[in-house]
């Protein structure tokens, strides 16, 4: 039987699904809601402790049975290209969110003590490293990793997770191979170590370089 942890931890992510999506199956050959359907979290990667708002849509029963005789690599592809659809469509029906939906996350954050462990130590782990190869310029991947879950005190498994975000091409961070072929991380674009102004001009300074902007 699921403790009063899991059942509370259900209800927000359920409450935030809904306020995200809309009460009704992802599936757009379904759309159906309650008192129709009941509706079930489906979990994308296959992952049921995976509770990362990402990770989480809502389906009936019967899709979500089918979802899960897929392999996780295909249901996340076909979760993603339900959802982008159900993105197009809502922001045609409905504009941008709303306030209640910004409160439903906040909730959604605030109420789970898991959720906000993920949280704290996902912050904690970003500001160890992006301090670390600011200092360093980079840091070998292994490194990141181990001693990222050792500082943060998680798993390296999650830290992983961490950093593939964090090096994903919306991510400050990226990968490559140095010299000795050891895959080491770095930043995607130079970072601005100094903003000051001379003379009334902004001055950036980037890895020793000085770039003079327009004045003020």
């Amino acid at each position: 039987m699921a403790n009063r942890f899991q059942r509370n931890q259900h209800e927000m992510a359920y409450r935030f699904i809904a306020a995200r999506d809309g009460e009704y199956c992802l599936d757009p050959a379904c759309r159906k809601g309650p008192p129709r359907v009941k509706l079930q979290i489906d979990h994308a990667d296959n992952n049921p402790s995976n509770w990362d708002p990402d990770n989480l849509h809502l389906l009936c029963q019967r899709h979500n049975l089918k979802m899960r005789q897929l392999t996780r690599a295909e249901h996340k592809r076909v979760i993603a290209l339900y959802s982008a659809k159900n993105e197009r469509e809502s922001a045609r029906a409905k504009g941008n969110p709303s306030t209640s939906l910004v409160k439903e996350m906040v909730d959604y954050r605030q109420g789970s003590p898991e959720m906000q462990a993920n949280s704290y130590f996902e912050n904690q782990y970003r500001e160890w490293i992006l301090s670390y190869i600011r200092t360093n310029s980079m840091i070998p991947k292994e490194e990141a990793l181990y001693s990222g879950a050792e500082i943060v005190g998680n798993s390296p498994t999650t830290t992983a997770r961490y950093l593939k975000k964090l090096t994903s091409t919306a991510g400050p961070l990226k990968e490559m191979k140095d010299a000795t072929g050891t895959v080491v991380i770095l930043f995607r674009h130079p970072p601005e170590k100094i903003r000051m102004r001379a003379g009334g001009a902004e001055v950036h300074v980037t890895h020793g370089s000085q770039e003079q902007g327009d004045s003020a």
